[in-house]
């Protein structure tokens, strides 16, 4: 297990300082890739922590000091990445806070406040990481347990300084491999370790949003799932376009059925009552897409474990 004091640059001593009550290495978070200091750094450094300040004092281990924080983006699917567009960038908000002991991942929003989502995986659970990419970077994980992340949009400048801590914080904790074996998500009241699709915490009884509500909802309100999971601006429009496909398949079936008469061109009641049916068919078929999509795309964002607010909040 790597001591706080490890060194990572040969040509500066470590040092740690206390910011707020917490323990920082002033020779890493308040530097470049190189180590040299710099005012930009430091202040860049200073308020990605004054933002994560409610969470970071109380979630430390002892003989635990924190290296520096990056803002990337969460590991995301190829296809949600296409068809969920500019909105992927408020789902996938995340800083990934590096410390002598592990990596601490942090769900933020647009302005880099915690969601109270946290995820972590320690140094020794890391069997291979790796930074790649070509414009934006990618933080490419491969955990003991053989599974694979990429964070990917990190800065540059960022990647740099978080190779330099691959480099040295990944080999100095062979031999320190946990039960876990990967990333994995805790509790944001507890610190306990959460089981996949058991959204409720074992240790404190904290609970979490869940798919099943999340599956009711989709299914009975339009743009329902996307409001459940906290995603208001694609719940408005989805309401709409799922509000409007509704409508038109319930105006087909009234219109197949009879009970609505159609002022038409005049045909044969019975290729008119067929058109109605098809058109009904193929709407119903979209707007079944459409929930499709947006059920598959909440439900990502519900297995990061969203807290209710309140006891019994649905």
């Amino acid at each position: 297990m790597p001591a706080a004091e490890v060194s990572i640059y040969a040509s500066r001593a470590p040092q740690i300082v206390a910011s707020n009550g917490l323990p920082i290495r002033e020779d890493v978070a308040y530097s470049d890739a190189k180590g040299e200091e710099s005012e930009r750094s430091r202040r860049r450094a200073q308020e990605a922590i004054d933002k994560l300040r409610d969470i970071l004092p109380s979630l430390l281990e002892p003989k635990e000091a924190i290296f520096c924080l990056v803002r990337c983006q969460a590991p995301v699917g190829a296809l949600e990445q296409l068809f969920v567009g500019w909105s992927i960038y408020q789902i996938t908000a995340t800083v990934l806070v590096f410390t002598n002991l592990r990596v601490i991942h942090l769900g933020v929003d647009s302005k880099g406040k915690w969601k109270r989502t946290l995820r972590s995986v320690r140094w020794g659970d890391i069997a291979e990481a790796r930074i790649k990419g070509w414009g934006s970077k990618v933080l490419a994980l491969k955990y003991a347990s053989g599974k694979k992340e990429n964070y990917w949009r990190l800065r540059r400048r960022d990647a740099k300084k978080v190779k330099t801590l691959l480099e040295i914080l990944i080999p100095a904790s062979r031999g320190d491999m946990t039960a876990a074996q990967e990333m994995v998500a805790l509790c944001p009241d507890c610190r306990a370790r959460l089981t996949p699709e058991k959204y409720r915490c074992e240790s404190c009884r904290l609970a979490f949003k869940d798919e099943k509500t999340l599956l009711r909802r989709t299914l009975l309100i339009p743009g329902g799932g996307y409001w459940y999971a906290g995603l208001w601006p694609l719940g408005l429009m989805s309401f709409f376009g799922e509000g409007v496909l509704t409508l038109l398949v319930i105006t087909q079936i009234l219109l197949a059925t009879g009970i609505v008469t159609s002022e038409g061109k005049p045909g044969s009641a019975q290729s008119t009552s067929a058109g109605f049916w098809t058109a009904a068919a193929i709407l119903a078929l979209l707007l079944a897409l459409e929930k499709a999509l947006a059920y598959i795309h909440t439900r990502r964002v519900i297995r990061t474990f969203l807290p209710l607010q309140k006891p019994g909040q649905v």
